[in-house]
């Protein structure tokens, strides 16, 4: 693996990123990741703090001009195709360099954001830059809900300058971002004996792409259980069928790639089942075509449970899961082109006595982000369900006279060769957590390009990361002047 990366520029970055991808870094387990990022620290006699939370700043020597923040976030959304063996607590990515591209083999690259990662250590032992000090920010549990930078004791830094590595376009400079909220809706269940004489199948969507539920919210991918709903509302309208579980969907930011539920049939109407079902299958290849080539409904065979969730609770559950929003909600008239306000139907889980939903909102605009929140919540309240707002973070109001955005720009357009675009993007960035807490920074987002974040497509243009790289450098050194 390292051997295929030694070869590809800039080398320092690409030494790192070969070294993070050997380190299992799931959110909330990045300790490793951290204590890699430590001994790099002490071996070129750089000083460190960590915060209580576990975020870490290195703190680097310079010349002259001000002292600039840099960051990047150590933790990796874990995705994986369902036939790869792959423990995302103990394997190494297993990488590969296709022409142009970085991806992995079955499972999520990392490189969101593990080449802003490799990049801020590319910094650090980099001996021919000419900068001034730095302060090396690694936050942790960024793609669980930015927690670390939520939690981020910013009395650490003293830069009013902040450099964010977790942009995903390179014809971009991104000045501000979406909020989001993840809403908890708990709808109660009621259940009873499963009837005689009847068989139990599985039901299962998949094949699905997936992806970043903000950058790919835009794309118009299917929602495994979106789909999954509408085929069992669609059995249910003409066959005897009983619903014994549900469940689909593996991260608050990931549109769900798959979904199962566990249904009841009298076992006269088996074969009716398998019919319907292959001929629901061949509409969903036929209606989503090019999008989504490799969906798949399948139907197996499995045990009788000993009971089915009773006829009311069915009808609330497929109810609320058909009413929660997801896609787009609104286009921003500011920035044409970018969405304003989507909504992620996550993860649905049936449990004992309650079904667990998660739904992830995004919005450039509070109230917006408000209003959608409500929906989901409302909706959920009607059927008696608990429902409550499980994470949020705030969004990233542009600074378009910022004096960073103006050196920047002249620093891309240097680079590049051409202006760059000055976006917003539909997505947490930290350095809107960060720039809550310290309202006098001046903040600037930019990264290499990046497809396929949070699946197992997930992939990165070789080229771009050495502009990135570039573009970082000359940004530094102008700074410095």
């Amino acid at each position: 693996m390292t051997d295929t990366l030694a070869e590809l520029a800039p080398q320092q970055l690409w030494r790192h990123f070969a070294e993070l991808c050997r380190i299992p870094r799931p959110s909330g387990r990045e300790q490793a990741a951290l204590d890699y990022v430590k001994s790099l620290a002490e071996q070129r006699n750089v000083g460190w703090r960590q915060d209580d939370y576990g975020n870490l700043v290195l703190f680097v020597d310079g010349g002259s001009g001000p002292t600039v923040a840099v960051q990047a976030h150590l933790d990796m959304v874990c995705e994986k195709d369902p036939e790869v063996e792959h423990d995302f607590n103990a394997d190494p990515i297993n990488v590969a360099v296709e022409g142009n591209r970085v991806t992995a083999r079955g499972t999520t690259l990392g490189a969101d954001n593990g080449i802003g990662a490799a990049a801020a250590l590319a910094l650090l032992t980099s001996d021919d830059i000419k900068r001034g000090p730095l302060e090396l920010v690694f936050t942790v549990e960024e793609e669980t809900g930015l927690h670390g930078a939520m939690a981020f004791d910013a009395a650490l830094l003293q830069s009013k300058l902040l450099i964010n590595l977790d942009s995903e376009d390179p014809d971009e400079l991104t000045v501000g971002c979406a909020g989001g909220a993840t809403v908890e809706v708990r709808p109660p269940l009621k259940w009873e004996a499963a009837p005689d004489g009847w068989v139990a199948r599985r039901l299962v969507v998949s094949g699905l792409q997936g992806g970043h539920s903000g950058v790919d919210i835009d794309k118009d991918r299917a929602n495994a259980v979106k789909v999954l709903v509408k085929t069992l509302s669609g059995l249910r309208s003409g066959l005897q069928v009983r619903l014994a579980g549900l469940e689909g969907g593996r991260a608050h930011n990931v549109i769900p790639r798959e979904a199962s539920a566990i249904v009841l049939v009298p076992e006269g109407s088996a074969a009716s089942l398998s019919e319907v079902v292959e001929n629901v299958g061949q509409t969903l290849r036929s209606d989503w075509g090019a999008k989504e080539p490799s969906i798949a409904l399948a139907l197996t065979e499995v045990p009788v449970p000993g009971q089915v969730l009773q006829p009311r609770s069915e009808d609330s559950l497929l109810g609320l899961i058909s009413a929660i929003p997801h896609g787009v909600q609104d286009w921003s008239e500011s920035f044409p082109g970018k969405v304003e306000t989507s909504s992620n139907l996550a993860q649905v889980k049936v449990v004992v006595e309650e079904a667990i939903i998660l739904a992830s909102v995004r919005s450039l605009n509070a109230h917006k982000l408000f209003r959608t929140r409500t929906v989901i919540s409302t909706a959920g309240l009607k059927m008696g369900a608990k429902a409550r707002v499980v994470d949020s973070y705030p969004g990233w109001e542009p600074e378009l006279d910022s004096e960073l955005l103006k050196v920047a720009a002249e620093q891309y357009e240097a680079v590049n060769g051409k202006p760059a675009a000055i976006q917003v993007v539909h997505a947490g960035l930290e350095c809107g957590v960060l720039v809550s807490k310290k309202p006098d920074m001046q903040a600037i987002s930019f990264g290499p390009r990046l497809t396929g974040a949070h699946s197992p497509n997930e992939q990165v243009d070789v080229d771009t990361v050495e502009s990135m790289w570039r573009l970082l450098v000359g940004l530094l050194e102008a700074l410095a002047d």
